[in-house]
Parts: structure tokens; sequence; C-alpha cells
């Protein structure tokens, strides 16, 4: 303690020479994405002028610029100034930024328009509701995130996370199967080391937030171009590597040890790489023999990539991908899924990757096209070995094996013609075509048989089009309209499905924004092809092969109130209606609307029909002050209802149908010197307990097992959900490198929020098994 306040007190004196470092990057069209050349890039806020213009290719140059919180200003003539505020430049790694300019509404005459950044905008031009774009940095400032983006996502409105294991994203009280991963243009597999099948989350992300660049979260209403989704888009971009100047870093943490690299492939080229890996921490510590205190260790690597190459009349093309190997081996569980406590081997893991080649042209000055193709897969596998004891021996019992493999090729081409500044045009094509191989046995006990239930060899096809058109009807009226189309080659299902999006802004300060739509999404593949035995032929058969997409229609109503230039208010309402939901034939209470309410691969069953409905309906606000002043906040909170209709057709709540949720986060930046910094970053997380089906208790002592009581299906919730983090980060900055030391005190309170209740045979009672409680994280991060 005393070295640390030694060191505290002297940070101020140490190295007070002022250090610089280069901002670097391109203008271009927002729409057409051609470059323009002579746009003025200015430095705010310093004491001698610091500028650049444009070259022919758009690019632009700021040497020297002090390090520390940086403020642009960029100006066109024809087109609205925008402002890049409080950009992070640090000693180590230059800033390359691709900024966007809008044209104005009337090109015949010069009209001055103020268009400071507002952070909250979505970088797809084509959004006009439910959007937020999140950056790397908040996935790193946040507390509690994991630096993950889906754990940093849970803190917007109507958004709430899982459990603490997982990263599940639930919106708007709609499965978190219904969540679209998209990554460079690329629809992706569960982009989550230790996933189940069917499932969209996991407890560590694959996803790399030092890749990472800017990217767009949508919930709800999205525009015409993303399709198979029913809740909401992660639109994720990778960001390219430094073309000039070779650069490194190296992080530490309890989710991995990971390195990275960048840089031009040589002085004269123009091409980038982009690489970085990452290994378990604590997968790391067990190969050095020290005991950490826990029988499963969790052991997973990634590795992302992308190399962007540049030509001069071919346009360009970038390389890229992403993959994760990772399980885990459990032994002696003390009670799994409401069972009992017994001696078992398990292992269980996942495997995922997808690599891409993107094409980006521009053909004549009003279209660019972009394709992209790519290849991915998806392992999901486990195997649990029982030991069962007797009097005189113990027996091991092979009780459940499965593995799931799914490889797919996927394409998306779309173009881009801007017609005037009024109108311009997207359209596109995307098909994805799976070639899967399951396979699944288990042990019936009651049949003292072990079978296979699952044995499939099949490919199968997504095919989707989409056209939008946005035009400026006047200078404060846009609107956006679309149209979306898909076809599964399965069963030859298909869906129309009508976009619009609407944006008034009746001044500086007030805005008001609509958007409605149809949206369909196919179900987990496992459904389709999931197998009834009949005992009397001693076969097994499919009876979900004809299954269609379950459908949604959204509609959103929102207003945002820019208070103060660094402070917004942001309210929606919104109405979903779900149909076309997968029930069972007979009466009962399952639908897959609840798909993903538990750990483990979604729930799946046979003889369904697309009759089930649900409605989802709520009132979001947020009051969100962006980084100025050396402090931000965010207060997000959400009433909603989410109600389903099962075959049986009584309503019920859903299983996510929390009903509230409310989050506050902030955080302020304390300046030790002009190079070095102490962060203080806090969250609190408060939402309504878990949804479940109960136990009946007597009917479990009866039959020596767990009997849920399904006649009253998710009425019942835990206890509320309640959890605070803490997170201080310390930030030295060298000459030639750059520290980050930060320490993350997550549920500092250690509160006791309910995993689950399960039925434990050997008691005949009830068991309460708790989420994670008081967890320290540690990050060291140098970058040189």
């Amino acid at each position: 303690m005393k070295k640390l306040l030694f060191i505290l007190a002297f940070l101020p004196v140490i190295g007070q020479a002022q250090i610089t470092q280069t901002i670097r990057g391109k203008v271009v069209d927002a729409v057409s994405q051609r470059p323009l050349p002579g746009a003025n890039v200015v430095v705010l806020d310093t004491n001698n002028f610091m500028g650049a213009a444009t070259d022919l290719d758009g690019n632009f140059k700021l040497e020297n610029v002090p390090i520390g919180k940086v403020d642009l200003k960029i100006s066109f003539l024809g087109y609205a100034p925008k402002t890049l505020e409080h950009l992070v430049l640090t000693p180590a790694k230059q800033l390359i930024l691709n900024i966007e300019l809008a044209e104005n509404f009337n090109e015949l005459k010069e009209v001055v328009v103020k268009a400071d950044k507002y952070k909250g905008k979505p970088l797809n031009e084509m959004a006009t509701v439910s959007t937020r774009t999140f950056s790397v940095e908040e996935t790193r400032r946040f507390a509690g995130s994991w630096q993950d983006p889906a754990r940093a996502a849970a803190a917007f409105a109507g958004v709430s996370g899982g459990t603490d294991e997982r990263n599940d994203i639930i919106i708007r009280g709609n499965s978190p199967t219904s969540v679209l991963w998209r990554l460079e243009d690329i629809n992706i597999p569960n982009p989550n080391h230790l996933s189940f099948s069917g499932a969209t989350g996991g407890p560590v992300s694959i996803l790399n937030n030092n890749l990472l660049a800017d990217s767009d979260f949508f919930t709800g209403a999205f525009p015409a171009e993303y399709g198979n989704a029913n809740a909401g888009v992660f639109d994720l971009r990778l960001r390219k590597g430094n073309n000039e100047k070779r650069e490194y870093y190296l992080q530490l943490g309890l989710n991995g040890l990971e390195a990275g690299l960048e840089g031009p492939f040589s002085k004269k080229s123009k091409a980038s790489y982009l690489i970085s890996y990452r290994y378990s921490t604590m997968a790391l510590i067990s190969f050095m023999g020290i005991n950490l205190g826990v029988s499963a260790i969790p052991f997973y690597q990634d590795l992302t990539y992308n190399f962007s190459i540049p030509t001069k009349k071919a346009g360009r093309f970038s390389l890229w991908g992403i993959g994760g190997l990772s399980n885990i081996h459990l032994e002696d569980n003390p009670g799994h899924n409401g069972g009992a406590a017994e001696k078992r081997d398990q292992k269980l893991g996942s495997d995922m990757g997808v690599a891409g080649l993107s094409h980006h042209i521009f053909m004549g000055e009003k279209t660019n096209v972009k394709t992209t193709v790519a290849f991915s897969g998806l392992r999901q596998w486990q195997n649990k070995i029982v030991f069962q004891e007797t009097d005189s021996s113990t027996t091991e019992l092979l009780e459940n094996f499965n593995n799931n493999v799914t490889l797919t090729a996927s394409v998306h081409s779309r173009a881009n013609v801007k017609f005037n500044s009024r109108t311009s045009i997207r359209i596109g094509v995307i098909y994805d075509h799976k070639w899967i191989n399951y396979l699944d046995s288990s042990y019936f006990e009651e049949l003292a048989d072990h079978r296979v239930l699952l044995d499939v060899k099949a490919n199968l096809g997504l095919a989707q089009l989409y056209s939008q058109v946005k035009h400026r009807f006047t200078e404060k009226l846009t609107g956006v309209l679309g149209l979306h189309g898909q076809m599964s080659t399965l069963n030859s299902q298909f869906s129309i499905e009508p976009r619009a999006g609407f944006t008034w802004a009746a001044n500086a300060v007030h805005s008001v924004h609509f958007g409605a739509g149809m949206h369909s999404q196919m179900l987990p593949t496992l459904t389709y092809f999931f197998e009834t035995y009949l005992p009397d032929e001693n076969r097994y058969i499919r009876t979900n092969e004809d299954l269609g997409f379950s459908k949604s229609v959204h509609g959103i109503l929102g207003h945002d109130w820019n208070i103060w230039p660094k402070l917004r208010l942001k309210t929606e309402v919104y109405y979903q209606y779900l149909y076309s939901i997968p029930v069972e034939s007979t009466p009962s209470y399952f639908s897959l609307v609840n798909a993903g309410e538990a750990i483990g691969d979604v729930q799946v069953a046979d003889s369904l029909v697309n009759q089930g409905t649900a409605t989802n309906m709520g009132l979001e606000m947020t009051i969100e002050k962006f980084f100025s002043m050396n402090y931000y906040f965010l207060i997000s909170g959400s009433l909603y209802n989410s109600k389903y209709e099962g075959s049986d057709r009584q309503k019920r709540n859903t299983a996510f149908n929390g009903k509230y949720n409310a989050t506050l986060l902030g955080g302020y930046k304390l300046k030790i010197s002009k190079k070095n910094s102490l962060s203080f970053d806090t969250k609190v997380t408060w939402t309504a307990g878990a949804r479940y089906v109960p136990i009946d208790l007597d009917a479990s002592r009866a039959a020596g097992r767990t009997i849920r009581d399904h006649s009253q299906a998710y009425e019942e919730k835990y206890r509320d959900y309640f959890r605070a983090d803490l997170k201080f980060t310390l930030a030295l900055n060298g000459k030639r490198a750059s520290h980050n030391i930060a320490i993350d005190l997550q549920n500092i309170l250690n509160t006791k929020n309910i995993f689950n209740v399960v039925y434990n045979e050997d008691t005949g009672q009830l068991d309460t098994k708790y989420q994670l409680g008081f967890l320290p994280l540690v990050y060291y991060r140098v970058e040189f």
C-alpha cells in the first residue's frame, strides 16, 4: 500500500514533457462511401491551431496532437459538419478514423447546419428507431461488462441479461434465441465459448473487443437488410490495422491472456494486417500445477484477424475471421438439473469459426457494391458418464452423448446507389447454406437400454432478398421504406416483410421517430429434425419438418430530447405481436416463445404446429450524459409486459416477463497529470427475478424425482435481482507505451441472487442455488 501511495503521489511530477500522437483517417460520403477531397479536419480546444485537409483519396493526417481526450470537427462544402468528441488518444497507438458526412438537403445552395456528433445515432443510415451505437471504449469502460459487447448492451433500455454465468440477451421480453449475430455483413453462428445447441449466448465471448470497430445494436423494427430474427440484431464490424506503423498490445485478466499486433505489409504498401490471440488464464494457471480450488477448469482459446488490401482499380479486399475452441471437464456433481447428487464424469464443449473474404468497389460516381463470401462452422458436444453406487460395486454408465456439427457457406452482396442529396437506395441478396450432422443418444433407465435419439445428416438453405430506399422529404422529415423476403429450401416456407421508418426533427432539440415492420425467423435447426420414437413400429419419425417461420409485427414510437449539448432524454413505446409460434398439437403450456429460458440446449418437442401467439408491449426511458467534463452517466428503465398462449389457449406470462428493469451506470476520470489518470466507474442493476415452472413438492416426493406443475407455468418468479459493480482503472502513459491497470469489483455487495430452485431427491426438500457472489477481476493491458 505504501508503494502504491508513493507512486500516486509522484505521478503528477513524473514525465511532464508533452507527449503527442498522430490522428489519421478518411472522410467519405455517408451514403455512396465516395472519398471527399478537400474536407477540413480541425482539432478543437487546442492553444495552437491544428488542422489538415483531405487529399484526393479523402485521407488526412494530423501529427503531434497531444494525447488524452481529443475533439475533432470535420467540414466540407455542401455537407453537414460533424464533431467527434472525446476521442481517446494514447502514446502507443495512432488513432485511425473513418468519418462519414451527410450531404445537405438542398445541394443547390449552401445551408449552415449544426450537426455535432450525436453518440446515440446509429451507424446504419437506414435505421430510424430502437438502435444504439456502442463503442469499444464503452465495453472497456462499463463496470461489470467483462469487456464483452453483449454484457455491455445489457445496460441499455429494454435489455436484460440472462444470468451472471452467461451473456444471453433478453430484448423486450423476447427469447434470447431470437437475436441475430452479424459480423462484416455475414450472419454468424453463436460467437461464445461453451455454448449450447440453439442458444445465442455463453459464459465467455469469442469476440475480441480490441479488434472491434464501433457497431450497431438493434432492439426492434430493424431495417429490411436484417432478416431471420424476431428480437434484435448485433451488427458488428472489425477495425482495420494501422497501414503505416507496427503496433502491439498485451493483456492479462481472469478471462484470458492475449496478445495482438497490427501494421503495414511493407513501407510502400497501403495494405494492413490485424491479429489477436487469447488463451484461458485459468487453464494456463492449471497447466503450471497451481490448485485454483475449483473442480472444473474452462479451457478455451480464440483467434481474430483482419487483412485489408486496397487496390487502385479493383477496389478493396478484406480477409477476416474469428474462431474459438473451448471445453470443460465436470466431476462429482452435487445435483444437476434438479436431480440428486451423483458422481459423474462429464465433458462438454463447443468450437466455432468463421472466415470471410469481402470486396468493396465503386462503380461510377454514385454506386458502390460490397460482396462478402464466408464459410463458418459450429460444433457443440458433450458426453456424460454416471457412476452408480451399489452395495457391492460401482457401475459406470454412459448416460448421454451428443455431437452436433453445422457447416455453413454464406454470401451477402449489396449495392448502394445515391441518386442525389435526397434519395438513396440499398438492395441486396443473402444466402446461407447449411450442412448438418447431428448425433444424440441417451440411456433410458425405465427401458434399461441405450438408444440413439437423433442421427441426422442433411443440408438446407435460407435465401434472403431486400430493398430499401431512404428519402428526405424536407429538411426535417426523413423516411425509409423497405421490403425483405426470405425462403427456406428445407420445406419451401417463405415470408414477405414490409418495413418502414420515419424521423421528424422538429428542431435542434426535439425529434420524433416511428418504425414498423414484419419479421420472421427460422426455428433452431434441431427442431426440424427432432425425432419421435414409435414403440409399436420400433422406428423414429420426424414430425416438425414442415414447420414454418415464427413471425412478428413491430410498432415503435420514440422521442429524443437533447436537453443540453451532452445530455439527452430518449423515450420509446412499443408493441409487438408474435404469431405462428410453434406449440404442441395437443393442448399444453409449451411454446418455443420460451426457448432459452434455462442453461442447456434449447428445449424442443415433437408434433409441433405454428399456432402459438404472444404479445410484448412496453415503455422505455433513457437519460444519458455523454462523456464530457471528465464524467458520464446513463440511467435506463423499462416497464413492459410479455404474454403468450400455448395450444391450451391459456394466456400466461412468458418465461422472460420480468415486467421491469433499471440500470444506473456512470464514471469519473481524475486527471493525475497531463499523461496519467485514474478512472472510477460503477454500475447498479435492478430487475425482476426470473420466472419458472414451479415444482410440485408432494408429487416429486411420491415419484422420487422432480415433478413440475405445468398448470402454473411461469406464474411464479424468484426474488428481484440486484447487483452493484465498481471499477477502478489506472492509466499510465509513457513516451512509447501506455499501461492500463483495472480492478473490476463485480457484485461488490455480495448479493445472493437466485439461480434456480431444485428438488433434492436425497432430502425430499427444495434446494436454492445462487448465482455468482462477489468476484474481483484484475486486468493489465500494455500498448506499445
